[in-house]
Order: structure tokens, then sequence, then C-alpha cells
């Protein structure tokens, strides 16, 4: 019995230790198969990695090509700018010459018509009531007269013989006997 024994005592050892490989062996393909997993994880990862580094030259490639367009545009903005600004002046100065111009021609006109005496006479009274009401307030020269806001330059002149009613008329009926 007792080599029975002995051979029952081996049998479970080699049992223990035949579940202990096996527990082992399993526990290590589990791990050799994550790990297979986790390299896989790793070069897609690094696929990506790539994709995106290629992504973020391209980005910066046109923002750099972005950047030299918005300088060449704000360049010729800033040409735009000057050329505008000079014609501009260019301009300005061609209408202060016309309008010098057709101011002389105007001046010549009234110089050499028959009413130049009178124009002089108009632009003379208009100065000089400039002049004598330059500290006036509320009012402004008209035709060489002072005249104060809200009245007219000529009096009202009072009705005449031929504007007055006829007496014993009523407004707007016959004078005919009835």
């Amino acid at each position: 019995m007792l080599l029975w024994m002995r051979l029952a005592i081996v049998g479970v050892i080699v049992a223990a230790i035949a579940a202990a490989v096996i527990a082992v062996t399993s526990f290590l393909n589990a791990k050799d198969k994550q790990i297979v997993d986790l390299k896989d994880r790793v070069k897609e990862l690094t696929l990506e990695n790539q994709k995106l580094a290629q992504s973020a030259a391209s980005l910066q490639a046109d923002r750099d090509k972005k950047s030299e367009e918005l300088a060449r545009a704000q360049l010729e903005q800033s040409r735009l700018q000057m050329t505008d600004t000079a014609s501009n002046k260019r301009a300005n100065e061609l209408e202060r010459k016309l309008n010098a111009r057709e101011r002389l021609e105007q001046v010549e006109r009234l110089r050499n018509s028959r009413r130049a005496e009178l124009v002089l006479t108009v632009v003379n009274k208009s100065a000089k009531c400039d002049l004598e009401n330059f500290f006036e307030t509320g009012g402004a020269c008209k035709n060489g007269v002072w005249v104060k806001d809200g009245e007219r330059t000529v009096p009202r002149a009072a009705p005449s013989v031929a504007q007055k009613p006829a007496e014993g008329q009523a407004e707007g009926g016959s004078s005919a006997p009835q």
C-alpha cells in the first residue's frame, strides 16, 4: 500500500505541476497575445502619427503661402493707396486750376460787358455793407443792405389806388345797382 500511496502522491504532485505549467503557459500566451495586440496598435499609431505630421507640414506650407499672399496683397494695397492719393491730389489741383480759369473767364466777361459798372457797384455795396456790419448778428447783407433775420429786403409797399376796392363795393360783390 505504501507503493500506492507513493504513486498517488507522485501523481498529485505531477498533476499540480502540470496544472501550474498549463496556468503559466496560458498566462504567457495571454501576455504574448496582448504584446502582439499592443505592437499592432503601436504600428497603427505610428502610421497615424506620420499622417498627422504630413498633414501638419501641408498646413504649415499652406499657412506660409497664405502669409506670402497676404504680404503681397498688403504691398499692392499700399501701392494702390499711394497711387490713389497722388491721383486725388492731381485731380484736386486740376479742379482748382479749372475753377480759377472759369473764374477768370467770368471776370473777363463781366469786365467786357456793358453791365460791368453795375456789377462793380453791387459788389462794392455788398462789401461796404459787410464791413459796416461786421460785428452785427441776427441778419445778413443782401444787395448791399443790412437785413435782419425774418425781414424783407424791400419794405412792403402800401396798396395803390388801383388795388383798393371802390367805396360801397363789398369784397367779391358787384357795384351795379340792384
